[in-house]
């Protein structure tokens, strides 16, 4: 065998061996981010005693049960660290939105820390049935698609 094939079998052998990251590994990193976002939000929220907490809690027990789920002994230092960043990062954020004297790097900081936390909290299903913009014809009942009623059913 010469040495380019032995080479190339090593290579190869080498690209097999190393696992690629998988879907399963980058949900688990989101999960965490978002469940470290939403502490940050919850702390932030505390500061400021007339701004209720509830539905981020919800949220957050919520997405605490799914990364639950996701974690394994071999990646629970992974989903621990994702989470502590993005809380750091986003407690960073929160806190150039409230005290920032520059009005532009405030405003941004804002509209980053509240697009992240609309992002973690569209990976749930909506808590409250969402209503079409459609009546129907009798009065002024809402109409709910066949999903929403079973979903609202379940409940």
């Amino acid at each position: 065998m010469g040495v380019l094939k032995t080479l190339g079998c090593a290579f190869a052998a080498t690209i097999i061996a190393v696992p690629l990251p998988a879907a399963e590994e980058k949900l688990l990193h989101r999960v965490a981010e978002c469940v470290g976002r939403l502490s940050a939000q919850i702390e932030h929220r505390w500061l400021f005693a007339d701004r209720p907490t509830d539905l981020i809690e919800k949220d957050q027990r919520h997405l605490i049960d799914i990364l639950n789920s996701l974690i394994t002994p071999d990646t629970a230092a992974l989903g621990l660290a994702a989470r502590i960043d993005a809380k750091m990062a986003h407690a960073a954020l929160l806190t150039q939105a409230a005290f920032s004297e520059d009005a532009r790097s405030a405003n941004w900081a804002n509209k980053r820390a509240n697009q992240e936390i609309r992002l973690c909290v569209d990976i749930l299903l909506p808590t409250q049935p969402q209503v079409s913009q459609t009546r129907s014809r009798v009065g002024s009942t809402p109409v709910l698609s066949v999903n929403q009623q079973t979903r609202i059913a379940l409940q």
